[in-house]
């Protein structure tokens, strides 16, 4: 397949999905959130878009090292807060780009990777690491309790005292 071919077939694509963008009334142009998940190493020429619980922190750490800089292999071994909070010094992040250069990468020949995970999988993961792990939720985890086992006092004394 000639490149101009491939290039004809990228633009279709692209077509496609602004005319189903308008449909939907939303300009994807202008936000800027969902372009958060993608990195570029521009030595190794690699375009990663990182999904949630997916190993996106763990590629995370591999674009760091991958660029040979101390700091950024220092960073790599951070907690990952620390570690996507400030792996923009390192690696290019396409929330950060403006759209010529974001089309720079995702057009020219870089490598495009996405890693995925099986769905049910992926929801257990995201469960047992925020419901049980992390201290950020506790706040929700405390929220639903109430939401789902109201009264759990009551009922807990109540069985106690059937116990006994």
């Amino acid at each position: 397949m000639q490149l101009e071919d491939r290039l004809s077939i990228q633009e279709a694509r692209l077509d496609a999905m602004h005319e189903r963008c308008l449909e939907s009334n939303y300009s994807w142009k202008d936000a800027t959130w969902h372009w958060q998940a993608m990195s570029v190493n521009r030595q190794r020429r690699i375009v990663m878009c990182l999904v949630g619980k997916a190993a996106g922190t763990t590629w995370m750490r591999v674009l760091l090292r991958l660029t040979g800089n101390p700091q950024a292999m220092k960073l790599a071994s951070a907690n990952r807060h620390h570690l996507h909070s400030n792996a923009g010094a390192f690696i290019g992040r396409f929330h950060q780009m403006n759209e010529s250069m974001r089309d720079h990468y995702l057009m020219g020949h870089y490598y495009k990777v996405m890693f995925v995970r099986d769905p049910l999988v992926r929801l257990i993961s995201g469960y047992r690491d925020k419901m049980f792990h992390a201290v950020d939720y506790v706040g929700m985890r405390k929220r639903i309790k109430q939401m789902f086992r109201p009264n759990v006092l009551l009922r807990l004394i109540e069985s106690c005292i059937s116990v006994s």
